[in-house]
């Protein structure tokens, strides 16, 4: 074998051994995030009094009082996702405006991140609710729960009930964000 040979075989090794080492971590990967997937327990949207009593062992009583919790925390959230959705019109038809207005464009994004920020404590003051009426064991499932929630970089979702059709972001339109 020539020189030339030698060479583009080595070549050909070398790009196998790198693309099936490629092929061989994404599949790792893939696996390792199917496995964290299955592993995280999700808040259901529906019924979340439910499966908090189930998740923390709580009483009647303590159902009762987080029923309660729940639908205060439900009536603030979803007023703020209503302001939220309608800042988010009010931006996008100023974008459709020939000529926008981008000191609006500004305080529209002020606004939407200051209704952000409320949506958020609100949720801090829900956890905060609950946690006060929970013992200790309680408390550390509770942090469980809202720690893997809250670590998806999301809003937390509010039930919406059982209605067909479009429901919460579906339909025209698509997602809010």
């Amino acid at each position: 074998m020539n020189k030339a040979n030698k060479f583009w075989m080595w070549l050909a090794l070398l790009l196998l051994a790198v693309n099936l080492s490629t092929i061989g971590s994404l599949w790792y990967h893939m696996q390792q995030e199917t496995k964290e997937v299955e592993n995280k327990v999700e808040m259901p949207d529906e019924f979340r009094t439910r499966f908090l009593k189930e998740q923390l062992g709580l009483d009647e009583e303590m159902k009762i009082k987080f029923r309660s919790l729940n639908r205060n925390y439900n009536q603030e959230a979803n007023q703020i996702m209503n302001q939220l959705n309608g800042l988010r019109r009010d931006m996008v038809q100023q974008l459709g405006n020939e000529n926008c207005d981008s000191l609006e464009l500004n305080n529209i994004a002020g606004l939407i991140g200051e209704k952000h920020k409320e949506l958020k404590l609100a949720t801090v003051q829900f956890y905060l609710d609950m946690k006060s009426e929970l013992n200790e064991e309680q408390q550390a499932k509770l942090y469980d729960l809202f720690s893997s929630l809250l670590q998806k970089d999301e809003e937390v979702k509010t039930p919406k009930g059982r209605r067909k059709g479009w429901g919460h972001g579906n339909g025209p339109g698509g997602r809010n964000q």
